[in-house]
């Protein structure tokens, strides 16, 4: 199983993106074998360091985290919007 975490501006261009790379099908729907968590955008806390008093951060566009088993082909269609977040915000238990 591969975790990806990917960030697109919009729904739409995530949902395009998904479907470009065989994920889900026609009706948005993951494909076998791939499990599909719409974060969408989302807002934290943060504290730079424990010093400091927590922040709220925006993080605008849409996000969405996959779970699965990918060709290589799926692997490199999604690579444009793949991100590697230090902490990310939602994970696969």
């Amino acid at each position: 199983m591969i975790d990806l975490y990917l960030s697109a501006l919009t729904e739409a261009d995530m949902a395009a993106a998904l479907l470009a790379a065989g994920v889900i099908n026609d009706e948005g729907l993951p494909v076998e074998g791939v499990n599909l968590d719409h974060i969408g955008p989302f807002r934290r806390f943060e504290r730079p360091t424990w010093a400091d008093e927590p922040i709220l951060v925006d993080y605008p566009g849409w996000h969405t985290n996959l779970r699965g088993v990918f060709t290589d082909e799926q692997l490199a269609a999604l690579e444009p919007i793949s991100i590697k977040p230090a902490i990310p915000y939602r994970v696969w238990s």
